[in-house]
């Protein structure tokens, strides 16, 4: 029986999926030469979904972060994970781009793993020459979805596509948690066999409670690279859980890469951590068919509800998800990932409100339907729809507007001046140039605070924590033990 090897997500996809970006750096800090040692193949350090929630609401220095956990996992790759734009709701610039490429390459960043948000290879291909130019291996995604285009056809197509592309892996990516054990005894092997010898991993999410079973079946059917994650942040709507697959994956016969023994101490770690903040641990979810009708991401759906509510119309949230499936039939079946669920779920809001199919249209989805996120994605939308949408004075406005590709200079100039730094510039980009110096600030209004008073309060924060019985301080090979 083969081996079974892991790409740790916990840091990266747990923190995302389970406490909204909120695991900072400080708490990341004490458990990387763990992760380090535990013998992934990879370790997920962030997103670029991060830069905002971590300037704006955590006021952290992103590239602090990927430098000081660098210091700590010097054998392990770290993997970055993006889409085909930079920030989610606009599109990139491809002098931004190029300098995003490099600077990682120049702070760590060994893997890309790389989604596109309609499988296309005009979506994969510039940024696997991208990251290959500056040393960067690129994973790519291969997104799941549920629809009738979605066919072992249409992914076999997509895994060739893939392929030809030469990339360091490919995933088969299950974002929205839709794969069951059966639809993977079908869909993995049709992979595998037109990966043409490229490895490939599998990711899946837990909020159906099938995770766990949907990654052993993926392991039956020859994938042996899981994508998995440490309680308390796994399980949920994170993903399964390292020791359960590892565990499960022996009882089938298998031998695992990792040192378990290592990382239970990072359990232990990341649950104080949860106790602290007040943050949830994941805990296995009920089955829910519902699920599989929308297809809506659970955050989504929260954000839904609160938006509804708050317009005085809680009682509609049944009726938008209803339109949300239509509006998404309407558009060929985009799969429900960002941006795409947010222009779907929209669109379908205000369809709702209006009490008339496309009689009021956004501008995203004006873009959307003249084709500024991807042909395939504006020729896969129904005629009669398409025509509806374009057929605005609005869509004549924006149709007329043809943007040029700025210059690095003129990038540099709009996002923070002639001297701005080539990292501020990219944090300015994801923000705005106020944000970061605020976000300076803060960091050095904490670090003047601790100073020689840090152990002290260290010590005093120990004494009040009661749960705490044992304290263990590491520096380099030296260590010190305190028990109660």
């Amino acid at each position: 029986m083969s081996e079974i090897r892991f790409v740790d997500t916990t840091v990266r996809d747990g923190s995302q999926s389970l406490w909204a970006i909120g695991l900072r750096t400080a708490d990341i800090l004490p458990i990387a030469d763990r992760l380090d040692e535990a013998g992934f193949d990879a370790v997920e350090i962030m997103a670029t979904s991060f830069e905002k929630k971590m300037i704006r609401d955590l006021q952290e220095d992103p590239w602090e972060r990927i430098a000081e956990v660098r210091k700590r996992i010097t054998r392990t790759p770290l993997r970055m994970i993006r889409g085909r734009q930079l920030a989610a709701f606009q599109i990139t610039p491809e002098a931004v781009e190029e300098l995003w490429y490099e600077r990682m390459a120049a702070m760590g960043i060994g893997q890309i793993r790389l989604s596109d948000s309609s499988n296309t290879p005009e979506g994969w291909r510039p940024h696997v020459a991208r990251a290959r130019n500056v040393g960067i291996d690129v994973v790519i995604n291969l997104i799941f979805s549920l629809s009738e285009k979605h066919t072992d056809g249409y992914y076999a197509e997509r895994a060739r596509a893939a392929a030809a592309l030469k990339p360091h892996r490919i995933c088969l990516k299950d974002p929205g948690a839709l794969l069951t054990p059966e639809r993977v005894r079908t869909l993995a092997p049709v992979v595998l066999a037109n990966a043409q010898g490229i490895p490939v991993e599998f990711h899946t999410h837990c909020n159906t409670g099938l995770g766990l079973l949907s990654s052993l079946e993926a392991i039956r059917q020859g994938i042996h690279i899981v994508n998995a994650a440490i309680p308390p942040l796994a399980e949920s709507s994170s993903n399964p859980s390292v020791f359960d697959v590892a565990r499960n994956a022996r009882a089938m016969g298998h031998s695992t890469a990792l040192d378990e023994n290592v990382l239970r101490p990072v359990e232990a770690h990341l649950r104080e951590v949860a106790r602290r903040e007040g943050l949830p641990e994941g805990a296995p979810a009920a089955y829910d068919l519902q699920h599989y009708q929308h297809q809506v991401p659970g955050g989504m759906i929260s954000n839904l509800r609160f938006q509804l509510g708050a317009a005085g119309l809680a009682d509609r949230l049944p009726a938008v998800l209803e339109e949300i499936a239509q509006v998404r039939r309407d558009f060929g079946f985009p799969i429900m990932v960002t941006p795409y669920s947010q222009f779907v779920g929209a669109q379908a809001v205000m369809n709702v409100i209006a009490g008339e199919r496309y009689r009021q249209v956004s501008d995203e989805i004006i873009q959307y339907a003249l084709g500024g996120w991807g042909r395939e994605e504006a020729e896969s939308i129904v005629p009669e729809v398409r025509e509806k949408i374009l057929s605005r004075p609005r869509a004549e406005a924006l149709a007329r507007v043809k943007p040029g590709q700025p210059t690095l200079a003129q990038v540099r100039e709009r996002w923070g001046g002639p001297g701005v730094s080539d990292d501020d510039l990219l944090l300015n980009f994801f923000t705005d140039a106020q944000q970061v110096a605020q976000m300076r600030r803060a960091r050095a209004e904490r670090a003047g605070s601790e100073g020689s008073h840090g152990l002290q309060a260290l010590i005093a924060k120990l004494g009040e924590a009661r749960s705490v019985r044992h304290v263990l301080i590491r520096r380099g090979g030296q260590s010190v033990a305190m028990q109660a």
